[in-house]
């Protein structure tokens, strides 16, 4: 596999005319869906994303991912979102060889920042952020709200593929009850959260934002959409706040809060149903990672999936425990 990467990336380098390679394409860490290379040529340093192939077999992917894209490219351009973009060449965002698809980025030195090394002053940056994409209200050609509710998820047929999995299957045993109504939570109120809905990154985690002198820079734009400003808001405080034990902590949640509302104001009155809607990215990203180590053929996405699944049920256990802390400070601001 890494051999045919390496060719396709050096196919892609002629084809997108970004020079003769320095040295080999290397292997970067980090994320979690894709895989990134980092490539030294002697026109400049890019990162080439091997998109994941799972996700782009979907009917649907590429036209989804480019519709993202466009979406980063617009808030970056027309409203000064510090949004980091793919390169276009001739007009094109993604690029297709030998069946598998890429992306290139011009090479970017920074860093994401992870808790306990979170202070309120990031907190605020991000609230910023947040804020200034939630208030542009953008539209992109071709996207629409998303109007339909999902279907649950099968926690009892993903626990029963898990049997092989001795450790991850215990776990997940454990939780699988309070995963279902979890779950049936979601998908009963999602519903009221459909009549307001704003184009959005919808994945403002700390991975996904990386720091240079002290300015945020927001990456990863795949899963970018429609979504109640609100359920993305509570998403990003719990992803924010915490410490590294998943408590709120108050000064980073009243920093994020007050910078998001220079940016807009916070009115809503399905605020339970959002609290109960605000585990939906959690347990989508749970279930994508039961079926990554499902199919997983060698023992490093194995554990990288062992590693998300016993986190993110972590994460899961916490938001529930402490949602009623969070929404009495977000009513405080009401």
């Amino acid at each position: 596999m890494v051999l045919f990467e390496m060719k396709n990336i050096k196919k892609i380098c002629v084809i997108c005319k970004l020079g003769s390679l320095e040295q080999e394409p290397k292997i970067v860490t980090g994320g979690l869906l894709h895989k990134m290379y980092c490539v030294e040529t002697n026109q400049g340093k890019y990162a080439i994303k091997v998109l994941n192939s799972n996700v782009m077999n979907k009917p649907d992917a590429l036209e989804k991912l480019e519709q993202a894209e466009r979406i980063a490219y617009r808030l970056k351009n027309e409203n000064d979102i510090s949004a980091i973009c793919v390169k276009s060449v001739d007009g094109k965002m993604i690029f297709e060889v030998n069946h598998a698809y890429y992306e290139i980025f011009e090479w970017f030195d920074g860093k994401s920042v992870f808790y306990p090394d979170i202070t309120a002053a990031h907190c605020a940056k991000v609230g910023e952020q947040l804020g200034k994409i939630h208030a542009s209200n953008i539209c992109v050609e071709g996207l629409y709200p998303e109007n339909t509710v999902r279907c649950k998820y099968e926690w009892k047929y993903l626990l029963s593929a898990l049997k092989k999995d001795v450790e991850v299957y215990s776990l997940f045993q454990e939780n699988v009850l309070q995963l279902e109504q979890w779950d049936c939570d979601v998908v009963e109120n999602a519903a009221k959260l459909k009549s307001n809905q704003i184009i959005s990154h919808r994945d403002l985690d700390p991975k996904n934002i990386m720091w240079k002198n002290d300015v945020p820079y927001i990456i990863d734009w795949e899963a970018a959409g429609y979504i109640n400003p609100y359920e993305e808001l509570i998403q990003v405080l719990n992803y924010w706040i915490v410490d590294e034990n998943q408590n709120c902590n108050k000064e980073k949640f009243d920093a994020l809060m007050n910078a998001y509302r220079s940016w807009i104001d916070v009115k809503y009155e399905y605020w339970n149903e959002i609290f109960l809607c605000g585990c939906d990215a959690m347990l989508g990203w749970l279930a994508y990672n039961i079926q990554v180590l499902i199919e997983a053929q060698n023992p490093i996405v194995e554990n990288a999936a062992r590693e998300q699944i016993t986190k993110t049920l972590f994460e899961l256990k916490m938001y529930d425990k402490q949602q009623m802390i969070l929404k009495n400070w977000i009513l405080q601001y009401l």
